[in-house]
């Protein structure tokens, strides 16, 4: 094997992103799999106490994502963004940093910031998968769709393919309307097919849901994860991830096979 990265994304601050990570990483780590956590973070952020990473059974690291380039004033927007998506150096850093870490057969999960340079192209040419979190709310699921958009756009233009999953974080009783509305909104910014070539239900995996007092015990810094059914499902999610992933990867071979 060889190290898998995994990206967990959301514009807007991607509402559940960073408990949907440390959910994945820890589903990996039961899986007897060398894991890292990394938080990504970068220049202006506010910094905030992370409960996560003093509770979670799984080495946990921050790694900044480098200032932008200088560019010279006069240069088109087109050219900018090509420069950014190519920047590599926040991955060239983060393989160097779970090598040291887990080695090279290692697992690791991304909490990428919201910053619109985090998810680029360079970043994502590297990954084994973009995860992206939706929860509940219109607003949420809407900022869920907007980021798949985004970097399925990303990916098609800069010739790369990486399995890109849409991580439902909802109760069982609300599972069916959220997929039903996070369906409506994939089509109407997709209606030709371009972005998503199958259905949208093939693009959601479940997350293992938390509720207000398991939440209420993480942020008070104490453990959750010795829980047997918070475990089982973490392992779950993880495996589950994977196999998404390749039916993804196959769902557009045959898209491409069809033109």
């Amino acid at each position: 094997m060889t190290m898998q990265i995994y990206l967990v994304a959301g514009l807007n601050g991607g509402g559940g992103r960073s408990l949907t990570a440390a959910l994945l990483a820890y589903g990996l780590h039961l899986q007897d799999r060398p894991t890292i956590l990394v938080r990504q973070t970068y220049h202006g952020l506010l910094s905030t106490i992370e409960p996560l990473e003093a509770t979670l059974p799984v080495t946990c690291c921050e790694l900044m994502l480098p200032a932008p380039y200088a560019l010279p004033s006069d240069l088109s927007a087109g050219l900018a963004t090509m420069i950014h998506s190519a920047d590599a150096r926040f991955v060239t850093a983060l393989r160097e940093m779970a090598m040291a870490e887990v080695g090279k057969d290692g697992h690791v999960v991304v909490d990428l910031c919201c910053n619109e340079r985090a998810a680029n192209a360079a970043t994502m040419r590297d990954a084994s998968m973009v995860l992206i979190p939706a929860r509940a709310s219109v607003l949420e699921i809407d900022w869920a769709v907007r980021t798949f958009a985004r970097a399925r756009d990303v990916q098609r233009y800069r010739d790369i393919a990486v399995p890109t999953l849409i991580a439902t974080i909802v109760p069982d009783s609300g599972r069916t309307h959220q997929i039903d509305v996070l369906g409506r909104m994939l089509r109407d910014c997709d209606p030709h097919r371009e972005l998503l070539p199958g259905e949208p239900r093939e693009v959601a995996i479940e997350v293992p849901f938390l509720d207000e007092s398991t939440l209420m015990t993480l942020f008070d810094e104490r453990s959750i994860w010795q829980d047997p059914l918070l475990s089982a499902q973490c392992r779950a999610f993880a495996t589950a991830a994977a196999v998404r992933a390749d039916a993804f990867m196959l769902m557009l071979a045959e898209d491409d096979g069809d033109l």
